[in-house]
């Protein structure tokens, strides 16, 4: 299994990535299955952190006044003054409706109430996938606690489907504290056993460790662990075990129950069973959609037709790539070359039987440039390749779940290949610190509007940006050539040959005449004195392919 974004990776690892590099490489990995599998190996501890607008679900006062008109009879007043009034504070409207229902006496269907006071409904950044099975009653409380070291460890709750587990957790010290949660001075483990005690898996790893408001949210996917629901135990015993909180080695060791049978009863399949070829010679496969409580979750495949293998051997022929099985610690530009031309991505959207836009998927680094992605739920997983052809990936793309019989429409919009290209472009410092320096190449423009040296290895924001370590900072903007959306595999060289790695910030928007633009900085990593002159290349770029012409209409769950 490769991905071309092994190199990055690392980076990101070692803190050698800017912000905004860092921002969509984590994007990268919360869909890249390759890129997670090579963070366990590696074992080097991650987060992804990313922030999504949380609002609470169409038609929930609706639900509340719906709920209030059709009480069932009083019963005993149970005593609500011994009720937590932080669980109270979780939303102003839940406050209102729980208000309502002490007011009155009574209570509402179990659903209605793990709905209202569930923790997940109270938190940015968690899917409308996940909210949506809070709201149909599928989380299960746990509010189980584990103390050492001064440092307490609580799960509060779960939600778990076919397609996924969410455990939300919180960390607190002896005065009840919330401690946030930091990469490196956390480690959790999740293990998940049936009730003979067999371990459902064996290899280990897999989840992911993330903040999310106030709270830790472990996931992992389900989907990949168990081939069909049916393999998935109707009760399992789960683990949270940490080894350390707040900095502090302990052990703290949680262990409860998660009933599925519910979650599995759910579960639906959509067969799709079609299959298209692009003109560039990829074969894609609509293989299924598979609805559950928390989200449908598309499975296609992808693969190289007899055309395009010819035509990517020819490419590497001309250009003396010889690829094979990396050695430890090498990394030739045929092996960086092979993994680029393997990264196939596509965007795509689902239409309703009016044209209105259900969901969309969009596979480019930057989403900004398209705006296609839309109701998507986090941590589906993308890229398993095959044993027996490196090119074949199966592909899994998640959403807020489909309604059922809807009457759909699989739109394809784009595609996206990285090719090679051989940019190159010189500036002179001297010059560049008087003035403006335009240069073009390859279909690029770019211009540089400055020059400033970084002298400290410390961490630094200087304008916008923060920088790691010594280096040049070049601000510019730029235009791409027509159908590039990206381009990566940024160098330096000096007038003495020294060679230098580039990051970089930048923003992406599509000009009025559908051509790319991109604007921010230039960091020349490692570069410690003025030089008289810069020659910049880049060696990849990605091209998107429009007008493919292919729709699937389909109805769910038929």
């Amino acid at each position: 299994m490769k991905c071309s974004k092994t190199d990055q990776l690392r980076a990101y690892l070692h803190g050698e990535l800017s912000d905004v590099e860092s921002r969509h490489l984590e994007h990268h990995v919360a869909d890249c299955l390759i890129c997670q599998q090579l963070m366990l190996e590696n074992e080097e501890p991650y987060l992804i952190d990313l922030a999504v607008p949380s609002n609470l679900p169409a038609g929930f006062t609706s639900q509340v006044m719906s709920a209030l008109e059709h009480l069932p009879q009083p019963v005993p007043k149970p005593n609500w003054k011994k009720r937590s009034m932080a669980i109270m504070k979780k939303t102003a409207l839940a406050v209102a409706g729980v208000t309502a229902l002490v007011t009155f006496g009574s209570i509402v269907s179990p659903t209605f109430a793990s709905y209202v006071n569930s923790v997940i409904q109270s938190i940015q950044g968690v899917d409308n996938g996940l909210k949506k099975a809070v709201e149909n009653g599928y989380v299960q409380d746990i509010n189980k606690r584990v103390a050492d070291q001064g440092i307490t460890l609580v799960v509060k709750e779960v939600l778990a489907d076919p397609m996924r587990i969410a455990i939300i957790c919180d960390i607190v010290d002896q005065n009840g504290k919330n401690i946030p949660y930091k990469m490196q001075d956390d480690e959790f483990r999740l293990t998940y056993k049936n009730k003979a005690g067999e371990d459902l898996n064996p290899a280990g790893g897999g989840w992911t460790t993330r903040k999310e408001g106030d709270y830790v949210v472990l996931k992992q996917d389900f989907f990949t662990l168990f081939k069909d629901p049916k393999d998935i135990p109707d009760e399992m015993k789960v683990s949270v075990e940490a080894t350390k909180l707040g900095g502090k080695e302990g052990k703290w060791l949680i262990e409860f129950p998660v009933d599925m049978k519910k979650a599995k009863a759910a579960a639906k399949y959509t067969h799709l069973n079609q299959q298209f070829t692009t003109p560039q010679g990829i074969a894609i496969k609509l293989n299924n959609i598979m609805t559950v409580p928390s989200a449908s979750l598309l499975e296609m495949e992808t693969d190289w037709t007899e055309e395009r293998i010819k035509q990517v051997k020819k490419t590497m022929a001309e250009n003396g790539w010889v690829a094979g099985k990396p050695e430890p610690g090498k990394y030739t530009e045929a092996d960086m070359m092979e993994r680029y031309f393997q990264d196939i991505g596509m965007s795509y959207q689902v239409l309703d039987e009016k044209g209105n836009v259900v969901a969309g998927w969009d596979d480019a680094i930057y989403e900004e440039i398209n705006k296609i992605r839309t109701n998507t739920v986090e941590h589906t997983t993308r890229g398993i390749g095959t044993a027996e052809n490196s090119n074949q990936f199966k592909v899994w793309n998640g959403f807020a779940p489909f309604a059922d019989h809807a009457k759909l429409k699989f739109k394809l919009h784009s595609l996206y290949l990285f090719e090679p290209v051989k940019f190159k472009a010189q500036v002179s410092v001297d010059q560049l610190l008087k003035q403006e320096v335009t240069v073009e190449n390859s279909g690029n423009q770019y211009t540089f509007t400055g020059f400033s040296m970084k002298t400290t290895d410390e961490e630094e924001k200087l304008g916008e940006h923060t920088y790691r370590g010594k280096g040049a900072i070049l601000p510019f903007s730029g235009k791409l050539p027509e159908g590039i959306i990206y381009t990566t595999e940024w160098k330096a060289k000096d007038e003495k040959g020294n060679e230098y790695p580039v990051s970089r910030n930048e923003t992406y928007a599509r000009g009025e005449d559908g051509r790319v633009r991109v604007s921010g900085t230039l960091f020349i990593r490692g570069l410690e004195h003025q030089p008289k002159e810069l020659t910049f290349v880049h060696s990849v770029q990605q091209r998107e392919y429009r007008n493919l012409n292919w729709e699937v209409p389909f109805e769910m769950n038929k």
